[in-house]
C-alpha cells in the first residue's frame, strides 16, 4: 500500500493512544489487542483497518443519504 497513507494511519492511531477516549471503538479495539499482547505493528494496523471500514461505512451511510444528481 501506500507509505503515505500508512504513516498518516499510523499517525491517527498514535494520537488515539495518546489521548485515550474510553468511547472510541477503534480505541478500544488497540486496547484490547495491546492487552493480548500483539506486537506494536500487528495491533497498530489491526485499528487502522478498523478504522478505514468504520470511515467507510459513515461515508456511504452519509452518501446515501444525499439525493441523487442528474
Amino acid at each position: 500500500g501506500s507509505a503515505d497513507l500508512r504513516k498518516t494511519l499510523f499517525q491517527v492511531m498514535d494520537a488515539l493512544i495518546k489521548t485515550m477516549p474510553q468511547d472510541d471503538p477503534v480505541y478500544m479495539f488497540l486496547d484490547k489487542k495491546r492487552a493480548q499482547g500483539k506486537p506494536y505493528y500487528v495491533y497498530m494496523t489491526a485499528g487502522a483497518n478498523k478504522f478505514l471500514r468504520i470511515y467507510y461505512g459513515r461515508v456511504n451511510e452519509y452518501l446515501s443519504t444525499l439525493p441523487e444528481s442528474n
